[in-house]
C-alpha cells in the first residue's frame, strides 16, 4: 500500500513536471510490469503509449524513399524554373515589340506620312497646368490613403495582444521553473565564495 502511495506521488510529480529521469523510469517500469489498480488505468494507458513510441523505429528504406522524393522535387523545381524563364523572356520580348510598334505608329497615318500637329499641349498657361497636375496627384494620394485606413484594425489587434502580458502567468508549472532559477543563482553565489 505504501508503494502505491509512492507511485501516486510520482505520478503527481510527473504531471507537474518535477520528476527526474530515474523517477520516470520507475513509473514506466511500474506501468509495464505490475497489475494496475483501476483508478490508475488511464495513467497506465498514457505511459504505455509513450513507452511504445520510444521503441518504434522508422521502417526500413525510409531514408531511401525520402531521398528519392527530395530528388524528384528538385527535378520538378528545375523544370519549373526553366518554364518561368521562358515566360519571362517572352513577356519582355512582347513588351519591346509593343513599345516599338507604338513608337513607329505615333505621329504617322496609315500611308506613312507625318501628321501635322499630332502632339499638342492641353494648357497654354504653365501655372494652370501645374495646378491641375497637383490636383490630380492629391486625388490619387487620397485614394491610396483610404486603402490603408482599412488596415487600422490590425494595429488595434496588435495592441490587444501586447496587453495580454507574459504567458508565464498562465501556467503554474512554468512558474515553478522560476524557483529553479533562483536556486541556481543561490548555488552560483555559494560556489563563488568558496
Amino acid at each position: 500500500m505504501e508503494d502505491m502511495k509512492k507511485i501516486e506521488e510520482l505520478i503527481r510529480k510527473y504531471y507537474d513536471g518535477e520528476t527526474s529521469l530515474e523517477e520516470e523510469r520507475k513509473l514506466h517500469w511500474f506501468f509495464q510490469t505490475s497489475d494496475i489498480p483501476s483508478h490508475l488505468q488511464s495513467d497506465a494507458d498514457i505511459f504505455r503509449y509513450h513507452y511504445k513510441q520510444r521503441k518504434e523505429e522508422p521502417s526500413a528504406g525510409l531514408e531511401e524513399k525520402l531521398i528519392r522524393l527530395l530528388q524528384d522535387q528538385e527535378h520538378k523545381k528545375s523544370y519549373s524554373l526553366s518554364g518561368r524563364s521562358i515566360r519571362l523572356v517572352s513577356g519582355i520580348a512582347a513588351s519591346i515589340l509593343v513599345l516599338l510598334a507604338l513608337w513607329m505608329g505615333i505621329g504617322r497615318d496609315w500611308s506613312g506620312k507625318q501628321q501635322a500637329g499630332t502632339f499638342q499641349d492641353t494648357y497654354d498657361d504653365p501655372q494652370l497646368a501645374y495646378l491641375e497636375t497637383k490636383k490630380v496627384l492629391i486625388m490619387v494620394s487620397e485614394k491610396l490613403n483610404t486603402g490603408t485606413k482599412d488596415l487600422e484594425y490590425l494595429r488595434k489587434y496588435d495592441e490587444g495582444i501586447d496587453m495580454l502580458g507574459p504567458v508565464l502567468s498562465f501556467s503554474p508549472s512554468v512558474q515553478r521553473l522560476d524557483k529553479l532559477s533562483k536556486f541556481n543563482e543561490a548555488k552560483e553565489l555559494i560556489t563563488k565564495k568558496h
